[in-house]
């Protein structure tokens, strides 16, 4: 049986898209059950970039603040403020004068009149200067402390303060979120890709029993493995391209109706402006119908691989 390749190929989209239909109620459970798989995935995707996102923007407000003692001259901060730097942990170090302390504390309570005459009664020198450490990463803003409480700072250093307690509870909580988020979305994948992989195991086999005596016909016939495995692969990655589609559009409604509302905020801004980039969308959108594809073909060529029985002629 020799034909153009190209009237196998037609002969194979429309044979498969027929199975296809002919399968109706099967092919829609299996689409659905792909479609929860994938949104799922793409969901996990998202919440976790937008965690990564917002733990990154609370963590440049997250500082070590290290104070030092009266009448520390530039040359002997110098060594610190190298060995900060040198810190792998250390995102930036920023010097605060006594001068620029007493301006920050003015700006922040100008309304609190009381607060700020006591402040002129006790003098300028009652703030003392400090470095303000901003960190790559919060699980090891620890290491910035330590450096500054070396024994070879300890005669400049007075006090060092990790940051606001009430901070470092939300990032540890929006990090806690982020795993659980990964992890749940695996699983949850995971189960729904092989109940995914059964259902369109079972259909392709009925598909293959309801059309046992055309391919008995078309084996006698000389037709080929490949011309007969063909339809099924089609029809089988119908599934997936039709779950992609729907599973990518369900995510993005929601990037587009919720991400709109908080893209103004800044631990979200960045997040709404990845997604909604074109290139990202269209990232997207490829690697949901080449997921639900490559599942949908694993399952039928298994099933194939069982039941047509190609290999025994």
């Amino acid at each position: 049986m020799k034909s153009h390749p190209l009237t196998i190929f037609f002969r194979m989209i429309r044979t498969g898209g027929k199975n296809f239909l002919r399968n109706a109620w099967l092919s829609i459970a299996a689409t659905a059950v792909m479609v929860v798989a994938l949104t799922i995935i793409l969901s996990a995707i998202v919440l976790n970039v937008t965690a990564h996102n917002a733990i990154k923007e609370l963590s440049k407000d997250f500082k070590v603040s290290i104070y030092l003692k009266d009448d520390v001259t530039a040359a002997q901060r110098a060594p610190l403020e190298k060995a900060l730097k040198a810190n792998p942990a250390t995102a930036s170090v920023e010097y605060v004068s006594i001068e620029t302390a007493k301006a920050r504390f003015s700006d922040s309570f100008q309304s609190d009149q009381k607060l700020l005459e006591g402040l002129s009664l006790v003098g300028g020198n009652s703030l003392p200067a400090s470095f303000e450490v901003s960190t790559t990463d919060v699980d090891k803003i620890t290491q910035i402390g330590d450096t500054a409480k070396k024994a070879e700072f300890k005669s400049i250093v007075d006090s060092v303060t990790l940051g606001k307690t009430d901070a470092k509870k939300t990032i540890d909580r929006a990090a806690s979120a982020r795993r659980f988020i990964v992890n749940a979305s695996i699983f949850s994948a995971l189960l729904f890709a092989g109940v995914s992989v059964l259902i369109i195991f079972n259909t392709i086999r009925m598909a293959i029993f309801t059309r046992s005596n055309e391919i008995e016909i078309m084996k006698l016939i000389g037709a080929t493995p490949n011309y007969i495995r063909g339809p099924f692969l089609v029809e089988a990655s119908m599934y997936g391209i039709i779950a992609g589609l729907l599973a990518n559009s369900a995510v993005y409604a929601a990037i587009l109706s919720l991400g709109s509302k908080v893209s103004s905020q800044a631990e979200f801004s960045a997040t709404y402006t990845f997604f909604t980039d074109p290139k990202t969308v269209l990232m997207m959108l490829g690697g949901a119908i080449l997921a639900g594809v490559l599942v949908a073909v694993i399952s039928s060529s298994l099933a194939m691989e069982k039941y047509l029985r190609l290999k025994k002629w």
